[in-house]
Formats: structure tokens, sequence, C-alpha cells
């Protein structure tokens, strides 16, 4: 991409639409009657696009003079007129900013623009909307490995599952953030104590269980998958060998 490209009418209207939809920009009627949040830009559609065409302009003027432009981008086009977008991607729309930063920062009057807060608190917009974004924690902190070793918790049907040790309810409370792996029997899921914290690397295992019970299990537990014993024999024995880092990394909680 040259430094000194002429932005699209497709590229200003994915811009306007994403500062209407996420509230970063208003239109002058509503700004008059409302007390608009100091990041948000008054203006309408059409004249939020002309803004951040004039700024893409006057970056390949100020370019242009100094002969470090394409002819073809010498053309001033016809002023911008607003056509919404139907679908927004948080990822296109940053992107979309970047993009327009880019080739906007050449302008005399970047710096202090209204262009350049409008397309920044875009940016911002789209960055809270990617998929993941709520649940990423607020303060990061590197994975810990749960060590401990495999646990079960079953009732009377408790198969010789390789490498994991049978606890009682107390036991499994007590190993239950350190466990590296734990296996619950269908018959068994409504004895896991409320509260207990959300962790990766908890199994259901099934036998002769109906579905019925097996589904009503997989509500109390939220396994990472149901596993029928003994076709899950020489699988779990894999993970106990060498556990998948999903199921025994976490974070320690943060306040």
């Amino acid at each position: 991409m040259t430094a000194t490209q002429l932005l699209t009418a497709d590229h200003l209207d994915l811009l306007v639409t994403a500062a209407i939809r996420w509230r970063v920009l208003t239109d002058r009627t509503t700004g008059a009657f409302t007390k608009a949040e100091s990041h948000l830009v008054v203006a309408g559609a059409t004249e939020a696009g002309r803004i951040l065409q004039q700024e893409n302009l006057a970056a390949v003027r100020w370019l242009s003079d100094r002969g470090r432009s394409r002819l073809v981008d010498r053309a001033v086009p016809p002023p911008h007129d607003y056509n919404e977008v139907d679908l927004l991607d948080p990822v296109e729309v940053i992107k979309a900013c970047h993009s327009y930063e880019h080739l906007c920062s050449a302008s005399p009057g970047w710096a202090g623009s209204t262009a350049r807060r409008l397309v920044s608190a875009v940016c911002n917009a789209a960055t809270l909307r990617i998929v993941g974004y709520a649940q990423a924690p607020w303060i990061w902190t590197r994975p810990r490995v749960r060590s401990g070793t495999p646990i079960a918790l079953g009732r009377e049907w408790r198969p010789d599952v390789p490498g994991f040790t049978w606890v009682d309810v107390e036991s499994l409370t007590q190993a239950w953030a350190s466990a590296s792996l734990v296996v619950v029997t269908v018959a068994a899921a409504d004895d896991l104590p409320a509260g207990l914290a959300v962790r990766g690397g908890v199994f259901l295992l099934a036998g002769s269980d109906s579905p019925d019970d097996v589904w009503n299990a997989v509500t109390a537990v939220s396994p990472e998958a149901v596993l029928y014993w003994p076709v899950c024999d020489s699988w779990l024995a894999d993970q106990v060998r060498d556990p998948s880092p999903e199921f025994i990394q976490h974070r320690l909680e943060q306040s």
C-alpha cells in the first residue's frame, strides 16, 4: 500500500457506520439536547465522512507538494456521500482504522484533528467488541500449571482409570484447584459441591448410563467432554502422561 493512497468511499462508509452504531458519533440535534461524552464527535453521517475524506486529501496534498504521490492520487474526488454498511466485523474495522491512520498521518493538522479523534475512538470501540475480549483477564498473569495428581469422583461404579486416584467429596474439594485432571462419573455429578471455581480439565465419565442421566450430569458438571468407558481408556492414559496445555493451565484470581 502506498503512503499517499486516496481512500475509497466504501472505506469511509465502514468507519462512519461503526462510529454511528457504536455511539462514537452523534448528530448535531442529539448533541444539542444531550450532554455528549467528551470522546464523542458531533456531526452527521455524511459530514463525518467528509471530515475523514478531507484529512486524507490533506495528507495526499502535503506529500504531493513534495513529489511523493502518485498521479492517480492527485485527482480530487467528489465530496463523500454516506452509504450505510450492513455488517460490521470488529477486526475489519480495526484494520480500516489502522489503514486510515497510516494514510492520513502526513496531514499537517493530523495530530489535533477531529478525524484522528474519531478514528481512534472507533478503533477502541471495535477492540471492545472482539470475540473473547470480555472474557479475557483484566490483569494479565502468566498461566500456572496444575501439577497435582489426577483425581476422580464416583459412587459405586469406579473403573480402574489409569493414573487417577479415586477420592471422596472432601478430598476433591481440597485438590480441585491443583489436580491436573478431574474425572467425575455420571452418578456422582450431583455430589460436586456448589461454588467450585470454574477450571479446565474436568471430564464426565459415562458407562452404561442412560442419555437422560448423561445430559443431566453435563448440566451439573459443565465438563470439557463426555468420555465413555472403556472406549476412552487409552485417551485418558495419554492425557495423564502428557496433558494438553488447555486442560492443566489456569490463572491466579486477581482482585
